[in-house]
């Protein structure tokens, strides 16, 4: 299941980087090294999400609020995350034929929604402007 789930983010990782509207954020991980261990912690970080485990080791905490807070993203961006997201999550399960590819899109769908709620009851996270 980790290496799915690392696949998806990667490719979602490929789309964010380069776009037009949320692409800034990403600047960082252009760098590959820099993004190659964003890639891994987040992977832990979604296996936690749609496995209730993970099989790698947790070098420091995660604090999604928190981490995001400091983006200080505009309303919209949020929205277009979401669906990038589920665009990847979508490609991915027409281009793959796995037996869990279904469920475990279904399961991750859930759980954007559920931080997308968790985001949108914090709106210190957005700017104003």
């Amino acid at each position: 299941m980790r290496e799915l789930i690392y696949r998806a983010v990667e490719d979602f990782y490929k789309l964010v980087i380069g776009d037009v509207l949320i692409g800034y954020h990403f600047e960082k991980f252009r760098d590959p090294e820099v993004l190659e261990h964003h890639l891994e912690r987040l992977t832990t970080f979604w296996e936690m999400q749609l496995t209730g485990e993970t099989t790698a080791t947790i070098d420091k905490p995660f604090h999604l609020i928190f981490t995001h807070l400091q983006l200080r993203i505009h309303p919209g961006e949020l929205g277009r995350w979401i669906m990038l997201f589920h665009q990847t999550l979508d490609k991915f399960q027409r281009d793959l034929d796995h037996p869990n590819i279904k469920l475990m899109n279904d399961l991750w769908k859930d759980r954007i929604a559920l931080f997308e709620e968790r985001f949108r009851s914090h709106p210190q996270m957005f700017r104003k402007d």
